[in-house]
């Protein structure tokens, strides 16, 4: 009986989500939309950077409510909140015999962390934003972080 009324209060929580994106986002596995594939890749992707930038606004607001700095907050919600799924994913391809994989994963996940989600926005301040700039990070706890991004390396 509890699991009933908690999937009702987890569904009544998810609907007007669930909703908004069932209207916003064509289902491309259908007969009807299957030709507009790559509108459903776009809309999913700004879907999920308006949800991201949400989340780090959240979490920021919490921590300057908490007084916790942004370092530790970024480092202890948004980091665990990138390598859970990872984790899932590594441990489901695990369990499925696929051992190389699950490395794999563990391994390239942090890599990508790092090159992507630091080079991306690096290289576009100096080529497009900028161009020819340096790029000066007055952050003291940027070795800290990077080095926990390659403790699995």
């Amino acid at each position: 009986p509890a699991d009933g009324k908690m999937n009702k209060i987890k569904w009544l929580l998810t609907w007007p989500l669930i909703f908004v994106l069932f209207t916003t986002i064509p289902n491309c596995s259908k007969p009807r939309w299957e030709k507009f594939f790559m509108l459903t890749f776009i809309l999913s992707t700004l879907w999920i950077a308006l949800f991201s930038y949400f989340m780090v606004w959240m979490v920021t607001v919490i921590g300057y409510t908490l007084g916790i700095p942004d370092v530790i907050m970024g480092i202890t919600f948004l980091a665990a909140g990138t390598s859970v799924p990872d984790c899932m994913a590594s441990l489901i391809v695990a369990r499925q015999g696929l051992g190389d994989m699950a490395v794999s994963n563990t391994v390239g996940s942090n890599v990508f962390d790092i090159l992507v989600g630091l080079g991306v926005p690096w290289g576009l301040q100096t080529m497009a934003i900028d161009y020819g700039s340096t790029v000066c990070i007055y952050d003291k706890c940027l070795i800290c972080i990077l080095i926990l991004c390659l403790k699995n390396l």
